[in-house]
């Protein structure tokens, strides 16, 4: 996560907080009722972020080696 002058690297920061958003949009269909939301869809914005997420470390990684 740090490179090698001890600061963050931004490329794993924005993976991670896709990931996390990812992750806690998954998991917010299981927090609200039937009725409050439409649960297929949370699930599907929320699978989609991660790959995001997952996309985003591996090609800003790629660009930086």
């Amino acid at each position: 996560m740090t490179g090698p002058d001890g600061k963050y690297d931004r490329a794993t920061l924005l993976a991670a907080v896709q990931i996390i958003f990812g992750i806690v949009i998954f998991s917010s269909s299981w927090w609200l009722s039937a009725e409050q939301a439409k649960s297929s869809a949370l699930y599907i914005f929320g699978f989609m972020t991660v790959l995001l997420g997952i996309v985003t470390g591996i090609f800003l990684s790629s660009r930086r080696s």
